[in-house]
C-alpha cells in the first residue's frame, strides 16, 4: 500500500486536494491529474504538499472523457481515485448587500453540459483502467443523492415523518427528463453515472475491483481557502450561512466531514475493505444532525465571536430529514465519522481565523 503509485483526478478541488494531501502523508507516490499546467505550481506551494514533492508527479489531461489520454499515465499505477467532476455546482461569496448567492451551472442543454459529461468521464477512467493490467482497484466519488429523487429531497414535506432507511444498495430510478433546473439535472447525472458504472462492471468484468463512495453534503475546513469569502462556498455556505445572518436554501439533512471523505478514498484502496461494493459516507446516522444542538455547541465554543456579533445565533435551518444506514461503511472501514457539531466547530474556527487575519 504505502509506497504504491496511485493516480488521483480532481486534485484542484475541495475533496480532491484534501485526498492528495492525505495520500502523500500516508506514503503513497501520487500521479496527480490536472487540466491546466499552471495549476501545478499553485497546488504544490501549499505547506502540506511542498514536503512531498519527491513523491508527486503532475499529469496534464485537458479532456478527462478521452480514454486514450489516460492510458500512458497508468503504467505501474495500482490504484485510481477518480474524484473529478465535470460540473461545479457551487455557492459563491459576492459583495454586499447580497453577500452570498447560489451559482449553479447555467446551461441551455442539460444533456450536453451536465448529463453526458458525468457518465463519459467515469467510463473513460474505467476503460483506461481495463486496459492497464497493473490496476488493482478503482475508487469513484459518486454521491448519496443517487439514492433518492430530486422530488423526494426538494418536494413538499411529507405530512408525517418519513422513516425510510436508505442503504447503499438503493438507487433512484426517477431520473427521466426533462429537467427543471441545472441542479435537478446534476442529481440525474450522478445517478446515471452510477448506473453506467454498474453496467460496465457487469458487462466488461474487468480484473480490477471497484469501490463507489456515496458522500452526503461535504463540508468542513478547506485547505485551499485563503480568505473568509473563499471558505464560504458549497456545503460550507449552507452550514455557515445561518451564523452570518444569511438565508440559505433548504439543506439535505445529512452531512460528512471533508477529512472523512478523503480518508475513505485512501482506505478504499486497502484489500481489507471489500471491493465491488458501494459505501455511504455520512455522519450522525441514521437520523441526521441536530441543528439546534450544534448551534448551541458552536456558541459555547466561541463566546467572544458571538458577543462581538461576528457569529449570529438563533437562526433556523431548514433540512430535509434523511435517514441513512452506514453500518456497512463503519464495519468495512473500521472507524466512525466525525459528528456534525464537531465538523461545524472546526469550520467556524477556520472562518474566524481567516476573518481575524483579514483585519490585521
Amino acid at each position: 500500500m504505502a509506497g504504491d503509485l496511485i493516480l488521483i483526478t480532481g486534485v484542484s478541488g475541495y475533496v480532491g486536494f484534501k485526498t492528495l494531501i492525505l495520500a502523500l502523508e500516508a506514503g503513497f507516490t501520487v500521479r496527480a491529474v490536472i487540466r491546466k499546467a499552471e495549476q501545478a505550481s499553485k497546488l504544490q506551494a501549499y505547506a502540506r504538499v511542498a514536503p512531498h514533492m519527491d513523491n508527486l508527479q503532475w499529469v496534464v489531461i485537458a479532456d478527462l472523457s478521452d480514454t486514450h489520454s489516460f492510458i500512458p499515465h497508468l503504467v505501474d499505477v495500482t490504484g485510481i481515485l477518480h474524484i473529478a467532476s465535470p460540473v461545479a455546482i457551487e455557492v459563491l461569496f459576492i459583495p454586499e448587500p447580497d453577500r452570498y448567492e447560489a451559482n449553479p451551472l447555467q446551461s441551455g442543454d442539460y444533456d450536453r453540459d451536465i448529463i453526458d459529461p458525468a457518465s463519459n468521464m467515469t467510463l473513460s477512467i474505467l476503460n483506461a483502467a481495463h486496459r492497464s493490467p497493473s490496476i488493482k482497484r478503482v475508487v469513484i466519488t459518486s454521491s448519496a443523492i443517487t439514492l433518492i429523487s430530486f422530488a423526494w429531497m426538494f418536494g413538499p414535506a411529507p405530512a408525517s415523518p418519513d422513516l425510510t432507511l436508505f442503504t447503499a444498495d438503493d438507487i433512484n430510478s426517477n431520473i427521466a427528463g426533462p429537467y427543471g433546473s441545472s441542479i435537478e439535472a446534476y442529481f440525474a447525472s450522478k445517478t446515471l453515472s452510477r448506473i453506467a458504472t454498474r453496467k460496465f462492471m457487469e458487462e466488461e468484468k474487468p480484473e480490477f475491483e471497484l469501490v463507489n463512495l456515496l458522500p452526503t453534503v461535504v463540508f468542513g475546513p478547506d485547505e485551499l481557502a485563503k480568505d473568509a469569502p473563499g471558505l464560504v462556498t458549497s456545503g460550507n455556505y449552507l452550514a455557515l450561512g445561518p451564523f452570518l445572518d444569511v438565508n440559505v436554501p433548504q439543506m439535505m439533512g445529512a452531512t460528512v466531514h471533508v477529512d472523512d471523505v478523503a480518508r475513505a478514498h485512501i482506505d478504499a484502496l486497502k484489500p481489507s475493505v471489500q471491493g465491488n461494493k458501494d459505501y455511504i459516507l455520512s455522519s450522525d446516522a441514521p437520523d441526521g444532525f441536530d441543528w439546534e444542538g450544534a448551534q448551541n455547541y458552536v456558541g459555547k465554543s466561541f463566546p467572544e465571536a458571538v458577543e462581538k456579533g461576528t457569529l449570529k445565533l438563533g437562526a433556523s435551518l431548514s433540512a430535509r430529514a434523511w435517514r441513512l444506514d452506514i453500518r456497512e461503511t463503519e464495519k468495512g472501514f473500521g472507524w466512525k465519522f466525525v459528528s456534525f457539531e464537531e465538523t461545524l466547530k472546526e469550520l467556524v474556527g477556520q472562518y474566524l481565523k481567516l476573518v481575524a487575519a483579514e483585519k490585521e
